[in-house]
């Protein structure tokens, strides 16, 4: 095989993890362990933690505390963070928040390790209750989830999902970024939902979003384990993991039902993340610049041939051999050699990883770099249309 999941395992020191929220051993009944990274949050971080705290299921009744937890790590802090969320402690004894402060040395004192500290701290703690299917849930200390957070999280793992991705979403303000943020969601929604026609996932029907990442996602700890656990990178992390689960052909449901709310700010905590788009966004605005996004006809073809590419993959050893003519059907529609297709079929343990290497390959013709990014505003009329005839 060309690929191992050790070979894409990053680096962390097992000892600091294994050292955080030891003292107290987590609940027997616990379901959930949120992770809460926290760096110079002090505006927000009340709202954030009354929102976890006060969580319901949909008949809104009370989650009990005895099934989630909270483990927050403020690290290199500046402002009173930390006193804030021991003072909440204190305050809601039955919450159970747990609270450790941190000093990383400037080379990783970045969001991937923190949050990948705390994902294993929260592993750790399921491990210790035997429970690997228990669930880590993240957020962001900007954020405020919505009140049946944790009761649906829980409800699509249980409805046979390894991953939750929640829609994250953001208050309406007035700013220069509004607009392009706004057509960046449009057209982001509007692919979920030309690849919910076209090539349809079973576990993650329509209605679905696309968002997957640090501001609401959650993993069972088997499948955080199998994936090689979240990549110690120092921005876009979340990015970096979900790629990791679609590797490793994870069931991830982007659930309409699990809902945060995160902040519009443009100063950001990290290199670049959703603060920094925006004031890009921002920027672009004020200079007139279009986001520039794939064709929404090269997106179509991407997806007939993916779609074709996953039935010829589920088949057995002598279907294949019955249904071969698939191949070169999906070689044709992506312009790439039909023997080289045949070849990696049999090369990779997953078809995440399989289809990774094949679009590469795609990406890398000519008929695909004959065809340059288009303006949004451009591709979100061609999509709508594209959904209407599939429709």
């Amino acid at each position: 095989m060309v690929e191992t999941i050790s070979e894409v395992k990053e680096n962390i020191d097992p000892v600091l993890a294994s050292n955080l929220f030891n003292v107290i051993p987590p609940s027997a009944n616990l379901k959930l362990s949120v992770i809460l990274p926290v760096r110079n949050e002090s505006e927000s971080l009340l709202k954030t933690l009354d929102a976890i705290r006060n969580q319901c299921d949909n008949a809104g009744l009370q989650v009990p505390f005895s099934q989630y937890e909270v483990l927050l790590l403020a690290n290199n802090c500046t402002d009173n963070s930390a006193v804030i969320a021991r003072w909440y402690q204190k305050k809601y004894p039955r919450f159970k928040l747990f609270v450790e402060e941190i000093q990383l040395s400037r080379e990783v004192a970045h969001i991937g390790t923190v949050r990948r500290l705390l994902m294993d701290a929260a592993y750790n703690r399921f491990d210790y209750l035997r429970r690997p299917n228990g669930i880590i849930a993240s957020t962001d200390g900007d954020s405020e989830v919505d009140k049946n957070w944790v009761y649906n999280t829980i409800r699509e793992i249980n409805n046979g999902n390894d991953v939750v991705g929640g829609r994250i979403l953001t208050r309406p303000e007035n700013s220069l970024s509004r607009v392009y943020y706004l057509r960046d969601v449009t057209y982001k929604h509007l692919v979920s939902k030309v690849e919910s026609l076209i090539d349809p996932i079973p576990n993650d029907p329509w209605p679905r979003h696309y968002q997957c990442f640090g501001a609401s996602f959650a993993v069972t700890c088997r499948i955080y384990d199998m994936s090689g656990r979240l990549p110690v990178v120092p921005f876009l992390e979340d990015m970096a993991f979900h790629k990791a689960l679609t590797r490793i052909d994870a069931k991830i449901r982007l659930s309409t039902l699990v809902k945060v709310i995160t902040s519009t700010r443009t100063q950001g905590r990290v290199d670049f993340g959703f603060s920094i788009q925006l004031k890009q966004w921002g920027e672009m605005n004020e200079a007139h610049d279009p986001i520039l996004v794939e064709r929404a006809d090269v997106l179509v073809r991407k997806l007939e041939a993916r779609k074709l590419l996953r039935q010829y993959w589920n088949l057995d050893q002598n279907q294949r051999i019955d249904q071969s003519d698939k191949l070169n059907r999906i070689a044709d529609i992506l312009f790439i050699d039909h023997e080289w297709l045949a070849s990696q079929v049999v090369d990779f343990l997953y078809f995440g990883m399989l289809w990774e290497r094949v679009e590469q390959e795609f990406e890398h013709n000519e008929w695909y770099e004959n065809r340059p990014k288009m303006d949004v505003t451009d591709v979100i009329r061609d999509l709508r249309q594209i959904i209407n005839v599939y429709s």
